[in-house]
């Protein structure tokens, strides 16, 4: 199988910085976007000679320059985005319908990795705020990539519950409050396909909730 030209889009996040270096482990030529900004944050600028050092070219582009776009689109075959999407921090999903914009005008690219990487938004209908709007988004991508015709790979990993645990399920923190605790909705929120991870995976060995919270009380 020939190896593939790869646009990295967020490359310095948490998610980013791990699919630059495995493109560049799979051999794959691999660019990462760097926006003209990022010359004034040290620790992302090191992050870059980083993955430049490694093997990765750097392209100067931005959202807010549809030309930047699409000329560092038409150097690859490939285009993966993994543009923070987190409502509790900064949410930028919908920037992405500037990259669908440059992607089908530029008209090479053979592959596009939206930003997803979590739950399926198309399973999440009966979410509620204020996570909803997480999902919502990135449906209103996927329309936008149908309607273009871009060909796409959505990855769809699921949630790590571990993440959410340590906070309460409490927007905006992952560690727990000593003093009170939000219930969303009416604190009777059921997920009827929802099956004991237990039963479906019982030779794994399993961390209980209290075990887990003595980490953090």
């Amino acid at each position: 199988m020939g190896k593939s030209k790869v646009l990295v889009i967020g490359g310095t996040g948490y998610l980013g910085r791990r699919l630059v270096k495995a493109s560049l482990a799979q051999g794959h030529v691999t660019y990462v976007l760097r926006r003209p900004e990022v010359g004034v944050d040290i620790d992302k600028v090191q992050m870059f000679l980083s993955f430049k050092e490694q093997g990765a070219h750097l392209v100067v582009g931005s959202f807010d320059d549809h030309q930047s776009l699409v000329d560092a689109v038409k150097l690859v075959d490939v285009v993966i985005c993994v543009i923070a999407g987190v409502h509790i921090r900064s949410h930028q999903i919908l920037l992405q319908l500037r990259l669908v914009d440059a992607i089908k005008e530029a008209g090479n690219v053979k592959r596009f990795l939206p930003s997803e990487f979590g739950t399926d938004p198309a399973r999440m209908g009966d979410a509620m705020e204020p996570g909803r709007v997480t999902f919502d988004d990135k449906m209103v991508v996927r329309k936008a990539i149908h309607d273009a015709g871009i060909p796409f790979t959505y990855v769809s990993a699921n949630c790590f519950a571990g993440y959410f645990l340590g906070g309460l399920c409490q927007p905006g923190s992952i560690l727990p409050s000593r003093d009170k605790v939000v219930l969303l909705g009416d604190g009777n929120q059921k997920d009827d396909e929802a099956e004991e991870a237990s039963k479906l995976y019982p030779e794994v060995e399993y961390t209980t909730v209290n075990d887990y919270m003595k980490r953090y009380l």
